[in-house]
């Protein structure tokens, strides 16, 4: 006769995911502070290697950008703007799963840990990354579709008008403002419609390409929100905070970048060169532009222009 297999009291089962979290924030926690190879993180945290590479390719997918340096060792790539001061450290974490399970009184660590929880902690910050990353994947794919001029499944859209929540068949057009909406073709009633990005439950990418393309009616803008036909090339040599805050502040352009050996490198159409500049200008000792020309005279009137260089 088989044993009976022992149940898990309530109390082990509400630690569970809470313990996982923690693992997790602390892999976080220590590939930001320092590099890593696989060995030696997975011997720090207590984890088998395959277990590392397989959170590693885990925060990959929620747009963590994980890097490896020439020595074969990982960390997470942050600019400037992200404090030390606000990651956990090991012994924080410990205290932290203390804290879950049972209440700590008297020691040290806890009035600076609490103050981190309350302020600028990882856990404060999971829910609204999650939610960034859930967007930012989406405009991501709806880019991808436009630019292949292939239709999408906007599943289980919830829309505000009618209450009901089903999937669409469309063909995607332009973002609107801020990349909070789409413009998009309804292939079912063949009419053009705004759809809020945060109402969509997911989206399936099709292989069917564009059927109804008379029926778009569009103004189409470039990667920096500018309308019009993005024909212009632009190449750029950036930094790696130039290239978190260009990724960050304009997600279009994720599909145009790729690294380098020591930096890396964007080159996107655009339609005017004032959204592109904007951003050049606001980085410009984090930059290098490598074409067009036309495109370095334009930046260098600017900077003459606001007595930035001398004449």
């Amino acid at each position: 006769m088989k044993p009976k297999k022992k149940l898990k009291s309530k109390k082990e089962e509400s630690i569970i995911p809470q313990a996982k979290l923690l693992r997790l924030l602390e892999i976080i926690s220590a590939l930001k502070s320092n590099h890593w190879s696989i060995k030696d993180l997975a011997q720090r945290v207590d984890m088998g290697q395959r277990t590392i590479y397989r959170y590693l390719k885990l925060f990959e997918a929620v747009n963590f950008i994980i890097e490896k340096d020439f020595q074969d060792k990982y960390f997470i790539a942050t600019s400037e703007s992200e404090p030390g001061a606000s990651q956990f450290t090991i012994e924080e974490m410990k205290l932290i799963k203390k804290l879950i399970q049972a209440e700590v009184e008297g020691n040290p660590l806890k009035g600076l840990l609490l103050k981190k929880l309350s302020f600028n902690s990882e856990l404060d910050s999971v829910p609204r990354l999650f939610l960034k990353v859930r967007l930012g994947k989406l405009i991501d794919q709806l880019a991808t579709a436009m630019r292949n001029k292939t239709q999408v499944i906007l599943k289980n859209y919830h829309s505000a008008n009618s209450g009901e929540i089903r999937d669409r068949l469309v063909e995607p057009i332009q973002f609107g403002d801020n990349y909070q909406t789409i413009s998009a073709l309804d292939t079912q009633d063949k009419v053009c419609k705004q759809f809020k990005l945060d109402r969509i439950g997911d989206i399936i990418e099709m292989k069917e390409s564009f059927r109804y393309e008379s029926l778009h009616e569009s103004n189409q803008a470039d990667i920096f929100g500018f309308v019009g036909d993005a024909n212009v090339w632009i190449t750029l040599r950036l930094s790696l905070r130039a290239y978190l805050h260009l990724r960050e502040d304009f997600p279009l352009s994720i599909s145009y970048i790729e690294k380098l050996e020591d930096r890396y490198q964007f080159h996107g159409p655009v339609a005017h060169f004032e959204g592109v500049g904007r951003f050049v200008l606001g980085l410009a000792d984090e930059i290098e532009i490598l074409k067009p020309d036309t495109f370095k005279e334009f930046i260098k009137a600017k900077l003459t222009s606001q007595k930035l260089i001398k004449r």
